[in-house]
Order: structure tokens, then sequence, then C-alpha cells
């Protein structure tokens, strides 16, 4: 098993189980806000600008949101797998008593 000793976590507190509520969380920020564009976009009661731009920039932010988890499943995997190696060794000794 090689370890990441010397490495640094993006996220220190970051769980595979937190990182999944954020994972889901900005893919539906990006649903959303992406609706609420296109409707402003394409409104039958006209193009309202001020309402398309902030829902544009909402969507860009969560974007970048999702980028950057998926940068942090990449750079922190390794912690992750340690983690659940300990916490099944744990068990393992649990079981054995």
């Amino acid at each position: 098993m090689p370890t990441s000793e010397g490495r640094k976590r993006l996220e220190p507190r970051m769980t595979r189980g937190s990182w999944k509520f954020g994972a889901w969380s900005a893919a539906g920020q990006i649903a959303v806000s992406a609706l609420l564009a296109l409707n402003k976009l394409w409104s039958e009661q006209g193009f309202d600008a001020v309402s398309f731009w902030i829902y544009a920039a909402w969507f860009a932010v969560s974007v970048a949101q999702i980028l950057y988890l998926l940068r942090v499943r990449r750079k922190d995997a390794p912690f992750w797998d340690e983690e659940d190696d300990r916490r099944a060794d744990w068990d393992r000794r649990g079981r054995q008593l």
C-alpha cells in the first residue's frame, strides 16, 4: 500500500461523503442556474438583462465549484483510500476479539 506521507491535502476536512454532497449540490446548482438563465433569455415577457447576467454568473461560479471538486477528488483520493484501509483494518481487528 503506497503511503501519501509528505503530501499535503487540498481540503483537509473533506471526506469522501462530504465530497459527494458538494458534487451533487454543485450539479444541482448548475442545472437550476442554466434553466433560469435560459428562461430569462427566451422569456415571453421580454429579455431581462439583469436577471440573465445574475443567473449566468451563478452558473459560472457553480461550474468553477465542480471543477475545483474534481481537482480535490484527483488529489485527495490517496488520503481517502488510506482512511478506508485504516477503517477496514480497525473493523477486522474488532471482529477478531
